[in-house]
């Protein structure tokens, strides 16, 4: 049985998280000089990913985030918006092709989405990239609000202080 690259690399990613992220000795693992004065951090999320298996790391990612600042002090303002083919991955009617080729990652990616609106994140899609790949903006899950435009988002956003990360492929 062989990899696909994109499940080996998602593998590979997977590995370096869970062997990073863990303390190496007795001391545990910390950001404070980063966060150093720190009261509040104000994060905006572009997720541009074309593969759904990737597109749930990083989202599973972005929960970690929010529990790692909560540990540093730092109180988390997160927001996410879905652009380009990341759309094709968050309806509850996905297309045939897609719901055929990634239809077990899409509940997980379901399920992560309706976990991150529980715990406060804030999440959107641009209409211009539904409409792009032909997905109905009545069928976007629960907990994401349609907007006109992503781009416009993440600018007005960043203009309010909310710092960009980019999730792209």
């Amino acid at each position: 049985m062989s990899l696909s690259r994109a499940a080996f690399l998602q593998l590979l990613f997977t590995f370096f998280v869970l062997t990073f992220s863990m303390p190496s000795s007795a001391e545990a693992l910390n950001n404070k000089e980063a966060m150093q004065g720190l009261k509040s951090m104000h994060v905006i999320y572009d997720i541009r990913k074309s593969n759904p298996n990737m597109m749930l790391v990083y989202l599973k990612g972005i929960e970690s985030n929010r529990t790692n600042l909560i540990k540093e002090g730092v109180e988390p303002h997160q927001r996410i918006i879905f652009i380009a083919k990341a759309v094709k991955f968050i309806t509850t009617e996905p297309s045939e092709e897609v719901a055929m080729e990634y239809g077990p990652v899409l509940k997980e990616v379901a399920a992560q989405i309706a976990r991150l609106n529980k715990l406060g994140v804030k999440m959107e899609v641009c209409s211009a990239a539904t409409a792009a790949f032909g997905v109905d903006n009545a069928t976007i899950l629960p907990g994401i609000k349609v907007v006109r435009s992503g781009f416009l988002s993440v600018m007005g956003w960043q203009a309010q202080g909310y710092q960009l990360v980019p999730v792209y492929d």
